[in-house]
């Protein structure tokens, strides 16, 4: 049987849900049931507004779109990141600016406080970028693989002093929380708009779907407006600007309410996962799994593998390729965006680290129901190179 890389374990209220769902009759996108779900995401990372949206994707561009952009606007992320967050920039005729990322595969906070310390300025109360001229209205702070971007306090206020709002690309990372404080803080609340995952394969699912977590009020009303068609009036359909049809259905936020409702028992899982790799793959020359950075919890969504192919003496390449003839997904981390073809042309800065993490960086399975002497298998095939 193929070891699979990520895939949705169900837990039994999942039919459950959608049956009761179907018995009402009320599938679309809105009623009570998909209210329901949004609260419960809510309640669990201690928020105040939510909107539950088709997918990420959408999450994010509607994220954008809420920031009032204008043609040719700019917005920082990182080099290293699923490409949607690279789209939702471009989708509302914006420009990325590519930042490395660091050792933990996450937007490099510090180079990017170097890029705003030195490279742009103020007017009216704006942000501008020196080389382009154009206004920097925000920053994509992409959490990859469970691991949370640092955002100190210094960075959080140099944003504010700045006028640059902070996007939180929190699809891989909830359950996640920062424990550098009193209280812990989850990820998808500290930014000023934050978008969630329920993919197939995120640690929750709803079959698909994503969700945006607002601090302002009038924001989150104003997201309702433009993610259910920018409807003025819904008896004579008069529109007074252009909208998306962007609502999650009350059949995904049923299969989602079942899910967070075992949300403790899958991190769980996970971590146990994660500590037993960690264990045993440390033990090979040249191999390590990519830890939590200190200053938060991961919920160990997926688990990266760090490849020093000098002491090793296989590639990525060569990893991936053998896994694959034993019946093993595994996958590369994202080529970075700052050298894909649709993205060239954009302006990045500083970038050292990205490309070399990229060649030296795969995900192992890491799925909620991958049994232990299945990971046995994998780690075995690596401490023996395949042979």
């Amino acid at each position: 049987m193929k070891i699979s890389l990520s895939v949705p374990h169900f837990f039994g209220n999942e039919l459950h849900n959608l049956k009761q769902c179907i018995k009402k009759r009320w599938i679309s996108s809105s009623g009570s049931i998909g209210t329901a779900f949004e609260k419960r995401i809510k309640n669990y990372i201690g928020s105040k507004y939510a909107l539950g949206v088709i997918n990420c994707t959408s999450a994010l561009q509607l994220s954008v779109r809420l920031l009032n952009p204008k043609p040719k606007d700019e917005i920082i992320v990182p080099s290293i990141t699923f490409v949607a967050s690279v789209n939702a920039i471009v989708y509302n005729n914006c420009k990325p600016i590519f930042l490395d990322c660091d050792e933990n595969l996450l937007l490099d906070t510090e180079k990017t406080l170097e890029f705003l310390n030195t490279k742009t300025f103020q007017h009216k109360g704006a942000c501008y970028n020196k080389t382009t001229k154009k206004r920097i209205l925000g920053v994509i702070a992409v959490h990859t693989f469970g691991n949370l971007v640092k955002l100190s306090k210094k960075f959080l206020d140099t944003c504010k002093k700045k006028n640059i709002k902070i996007i939180e690309d929190a699809a891989e990372s909830f359950g996640s929380y920062y424990n550098s404080e009193k209280k812990k803080k989850h990820a998808a609340t500290l930014g000023d708009l934050n978008c969630l995952s329920f993919n197939a394969n995120k640690i929750i699912t709803s079959g698909g779907g994503g969700m945006i977590i607002f601090k302002d009020k009038n924001l989150y009303k104003k997201g309702i407006y433009l993610a259910s068609q920018a409807k003025d009036n819904s008896t004579y359909f008069i529109h007074n600007t252009v909208g998306y049809n962007f609502r999650l259905s009350s059949l995904h936020s049923s299969v989602g309410s079942a899910q967070i409702s075992q949300i403790s028992k899958i991190i769980k899982k996970k971590k146990m996962i994660h500590d037993l790799y960690k264990k045993e793959i440390n033990k090979i020359n040249g191999l390590t799994i990519l830890e939590q950075p200190h200053y938060c919890v991961s919920n160990f969504w997926l688990n990266i593998l760090i490849i020093d192919r000098n002491k090793y003496g296989l590639s990525k390449d060569q990893i991936i390729k053998n896994f694959l003839g034993k019946k093993i997904e595994t996958r590369s981390v994202w080529y970075p965006n700052h050298l894909q073809r649709p993205f060239k042309n954009f302006q990045k800065y500083k970038i050292k680290n990205s490309k070399k993490l990229y060649e030296n960086s795969l995900c192992l399975p890491s799925s909620f129901n991958l049994r232990i002497k299945d990971q046995i298998k994998v780690i075995n095939f690596l401490k023996k190179k395949f042979r």
